[in-house]
Order: structure tokens, then C-alpha cells, then sequence
């Protein structure tokens, strides 16, 4: 299995310095929102207004968030979050589902060409291009593909670099199905977890483990001849 610990903080990796253990990302990054962006260009007007996996929101209110996201710079970010978030009378998230819905309601073509844009940032090493940002890509493509019933090219490496995080600081009832299964990516060389093997594709793992789907079927047994 591929050593994806070597690009993480907080890993099983021996103590020592950690400096170089937030990876730039930035090519993963713009090859996710790439992939994304090809999708969104392929939609249907029905599809862009089709649910997505994010509860409540539609593929264009993903896209959206994504555009809001990893094309705001820190200091952007916090400003539209304070204007969203007025006397902070509202939860934070409600903060973030006005920002990235305002975002969405920009026109398809100027979403696509948006995310393009970012993908070309990150590509050339401008913005934040962590270990963060590569999550958001990931689970959001699929958060736009999966429904839709589309594939997402997630390259193996970003898949699991994003399920390992997730493995370290995911909930409880998740860390509890950690402790006794190892997920494998039966399409990528990484595994997250201890305990028998559970086979699963790396988006029906990732699925699982931002609570999007359910945990990968163990396989059947063979019938007997």
C-alpha cells in the first residue's frame, strides 16, 4: 500500500520534524477542480438544478461553494462570512450555505469558467493548496458527480491522502467502524483502519466516511459448485 502518512501531520509516522508534513497539493488540487470543472461543463440545465449529496443543496449550489471556497482568499473569506453572519444571530453554517448559495447564482458558464480559473491557480502554486482545500475539492466533485450518477477522475494518491485525514479526526461512530475494519480501495492502492479487510471503491469509502453513503457491502461469499 502506498505510504500516504509521509504527507500528513498527526500520522503514525515516527516523531520528528514536521515541517514538510503539509504537502503542497496544489497539482492534485487543480487536476480535481479540472475534472470537476469537465463535468459541470457536460450538464443539462435540469442537472445543474438536480439535488446534490450536500443536504439541501442543489449541483449548482455545490459548485458554487467550491467557487466561494478555494477561489476566496483568507482575508475574503472572513469578510463574506462576517457580512452573511450579521450580530452572529445565525449558526456559522447557515453563514456558509448564504455565501455559497449567493455565489451559485452566477450563470453555468461563468461557474465552469470560474472553477477553471482556480484549478490554473493552484496549478501555478497561488492560494492555499493543502491537505484542506484538496478535501473540499474531493468530496464536493462527488458531492456533485455521485447523484448525477457521473464519474469523478480523482487521481489514487489525492483519494486517499484526503480518507487518511479523514481517518484521524473523523466522528466517534466512524472511528468505531475504524477500529475494527480496514476499508480498501479496491481501485487504489491505500487503506484506511485495522482489523479484516472491508473492499470498497475509493469513492464509496470516501462516501462513507464523510458521512454521504453507507459503509462498502462486504462481498458475497462464493457459492458452492
Amino acid at each position: 500500500m502506498a505510504d500516504l502518512a509521509k504527507y500528513l501531520p498527526l500520522s503514525q509516522r515516527p516523531a520528528g520534524d514536521e515541517s514538510g508534513a503539509n504537502s503542497n497539493w496544489g497539482g492534485h488540487l487543480a487536476a480535481t477542480l479540472t475534472a470537476t470543472a469537465d463535468l459541470l461543463a457536460g450538464l443539462t440545465a435540469e442537472q445543474w438544478e438536480a439535488p446534490s449529496l450536500c443536504a439541501g443543496w442543489r449541483v449548482r449550489d455545490v459548485a458554487g461553494h467550491i467557487v466561494w471556497r478555494l477561489g476566496s482568499s483568507n482575508r475574503d473569506l472572513v469578510r463574506s462570512l462576517l457580512r452573511a453572519w450579521p450580530g452572529r444571530s445565525l449558526r456559522p453554517s447557515r453563514a456558509i450555505d448564504a455565501v455559497s448559495r449567493a455565489a451559485a447564482e452566477a450563470s453555468p458558464a461563468d461557474l465552469v469558467a470560474r472553477i477553471r480559473s482556480i484549478a490554473a491557480d493552484k496549478a501555478g502554486g497561488r492560494g492555499r493548496h493543502g491537505i484542506i482545500e484538496l478535501t473540499e475539492a474531493v468530496v464536493h466533485g462527488y458531492d456533485i458527480a455521485r447523484p448525477l450518477g457521473l464519474g469523478l477522475a480523482v487521481a489514487p494518491t489525492a483519494s486517499g491522502a484526503v480518507a487518511l485525514r479523514r481517518s484521524l479526526i473523523a466522528p466517534t461512530g466512524i472511528k468505531a467502524v475504524l477500529h475494527g475494519r480496514t476499508l480498501t480501495a479496491t481501485d487504489a492502492d491505500w487503506s484506511v483502519g485495522r482489523g479484516p479487510a472491508l473492499p470498497g471503491t475509493a469513492e464509496e469509502i470516501l462516501l462513507f466516511l464523510f458521512d454521504r453513503g453507507p459503509l462498502p457491502a462486504s462481498p458475497h461469499p462464493a457459492k458452492p459448485q
